[in-house]
């Protein structure tokens, strides 16, 4: 049964035997598990049985039916493999940038890589030609230089990529795709340099077929008249994140920002080229959020920091969170520090992440995460949820005290705490119950449901649920979540683009039970590994009720909890 929207094919690398051969993929896979992200969590499901840095776990990288096409947003990229943060079988995912459609454009779904290579190495794929290179020259080099010299070497085509931070293992390292989106949280970074794999270049030169081509246009069409119609489309295209966050004044970001720089297919657009005093800096302005809350006011030397972290390939909201804890255990005489961790110094942060990233002095000891340091020191962090820090508490990094869904979200979800909850109207706004209706319906909820929910104020763990499908469904399409794009989404015109694209007919119900079966499964993977435990300090710093305010007690949350399962149909056992 050919298929639109899937390549029908998945490439297998082992790079300890240097074997490449490719898989059909199965029809019923596909309509089970819907694509990209539901596909590659199954296998990663039935695979990543080893430890973390072992080389049968694999990493497996994939993307969905809609990528590859004009749908507008669709081309978002996702990679699973056991995580060094938490052991948990999770994900990294990003904006696909150019690697996501090219791999589509080069016959594949997904591709699937195992075992270690000998030598540092570089997975090559030109279409049907697939070679494990050498990469020698390359090891060593930070994100950009890598991938500048990847594409002196094979011409135009999409990077994954990692710095120096994941060749040396350090657990909170990331991968970068096209050198300016992130393939984070968790560690991937630290998988990939642990094969001594140091990229996967791609170029592909076919097409993707779509299925029903009319009604494919016709959706299409009314989408972007939509997108194009919508009052701050322009000022989100001119100003991107900083849109949402203003954490530069509007005068000084047009005046330092040489252009934007967007994902395939993206309408709005989240990356800038930045210049700094005559230095020229590829990044996201909410990469400068933890510098400026955690006191570098300067935005330039924000800006110089956050690129040399990614430069390196470091997680920053780890890399932040490590070392306020070292420098707490540091004044209680439970860790010597051989220099002062300062905030506001560029100079200070710039060493520390020399030291982490190469593994020198206490930074050898803050690269191995917050579950060695609280081991050797016989204290627990605070804010630390599944071994990472959490974005968003009442202190920060991401400063926010009513509890929502992101908040819930960082305790229950299978990889620990990430930004990719579905998003949901709780997030950094209060507003009205009834204003939830609305999305609510764009998540493909019926009115009696959306009653449920918002009886007795706002549900947090029945919406959590959903936000959790939904959020499964674009990923699995290979939608972006981002607010700005998945607003103009709604679970019913997923399940017509879907069925358009792909010839498999589904209704929003039918969507919706499948991304269902994804997350379900996801869960019932982690459940060794899984700690759905909110930390002490939260209810000390001040975590309060979405609707009323009130101060919420520990007992409040795992309410939600139990709630967030019985809904999800995983309340056994519990």
């Amino acid at each position: 049964m050919k298929l639109g929207g899937f390549s029908g094919k998945v490439l297998f690398v082992d790079l300890s035997r240097r074997k490449i051969w490719r898989e059909t993929l199965d029809p019923k896979l596909a309509a089970e598990f819907i694509g990209g992200f539901g596909i590659c969590a199954k296998m990663a499901c039935d695979l990543a049985n080893s430890d973390v840095f072992d080389p049968r776990n694999p990493v497996i990288i994939g993307t969905g039916p809609l990528v590859g096409t004009n749908v507008p947003a669709a081309s978002r990229l996702y990679a699973f493999t056991r995580l060094p943060a938490n052991g948990a079988v999770g994900w990294g995912g990003g904006g696909g940038v150019t690697f996501a459609c090219n791999l589509k454009f080069a016959g594949y779904d997904a591709a699937v890589i195992t075992g270690r290579a000998e030598k540092p190495s570089i997975i090559k794929i030109e279409d049907d030609d697939v070679e494990i290179c050498d990469a020698g020259d390359l090891w060593g080099l930070g994100i950009n230089r890598t991938c500048e010299e990847i594409w002196k070497e094979y011409g135009e085509g999409g990077i994954i990529a990692i710095g120096q931070a994941g060749e040396n293992l350090v657990r909170f390292s990331m991968a970068f795709v096209d050198r300016l989106s992130t393939i984070g949280r968790g560690g991937i970074g630290a998988v990939m340099g642990s094969k001594n794999l140091k990229a996967v270049f791609v170029r592909g030169t076919g097409e993707v077929e779509i299925a029903d081509r009319k009604r494919y246009e016709e959706l299409c069409s009314q989408l972007l008249d939509a997108i194009r119609s919508y009052p701050y489309t322009k000022e989100w295209q001119e100003l991107g994140l900083l849109k949402s966050l203003p954490l530069v004044p509007k005068d000084v970001y047009l005046q330092i920002r040489k252009k934007r720089v967007a994902c395939v297919s993206c309408p709005v657009g989240d990356k800038d080229v930045i210049d700094v005093g005559g230095e020229v800096y590829s990044t996201s302005a909410l990469n400068l959020l933890t510098p400026v809350v955690m006191g570098m006011g300067d935005y330039r030397k924000a800006v110089k920091l956050t690129a040399a972290l990614d430069d390196y390939g470091l997680d920053m909201f780890e890399f932040y969170g490590l070392l306020e804890f070292a420098r707490e255990l540091d004044r209680q005489g439970k860790l010597e520090l051989d220099e002062e961790v300062d905030f506001t110094s560029l100079n200070s942060m710039l060493h520390w992440a020399r030291m982490i990233t190469f593994r020198q002095g206490a930074g050898n000891l803050l690269a191995r995460g917050f579950a060695e340091l609280e081991m050797r020191s016989g204290v627990k962090a605070k804010s630390v949820v599944k071994g990472m820090r959490a974005y968003v508490t009442p202190r920060g990094p991401l400063v926010w005290n009513l509890f929502g869904t992101m908040e819930l979200g960082q305790i229950v979800d299978p990889r620990g705490p990430h930004v990719a909850a579905g998003g949901s109207p709780t997030y950094f706004a209060k507003r009205p119950v009834e204003s939830f209706r609305k999305h609510l319906r764009r998540m493909g909820l019926d009115d009696a449901k959306i009653d449920e929910i918002l009886s007795d104020g706002i549900r947090i763990g029945k919406l959590l649920c959903y936000s959790h499908i939904w959020f499964t469904i674009l990923a699995s399409l290979g939608i972006c979540a981002r607010a700005q794009i998945n607003r103009f989404y709604s679970a019913e015109l997923c399940a017509e683009l879907y069925s358009a694209v792909t010839g498999i007919n589904v209704s929003r119900k039918e969507l919706m039970m499948r991304a269902k079966g994804v997350w379900r499964m996801l869960k019932l993977a982690n459940l060794k590994t899984a700690e759905d435990i909110p930390p002490e300090d939260w209810f000390e710093d001040g975590f309060r009720d979405y609707v009323t305010g009130k101060p919420l007690s520990r007992e409040d949350v795992e309410r939600m909890i139990e709630e967030y399962y019985e809904e999800m149909g995983l309340s056994f056992g519990r």
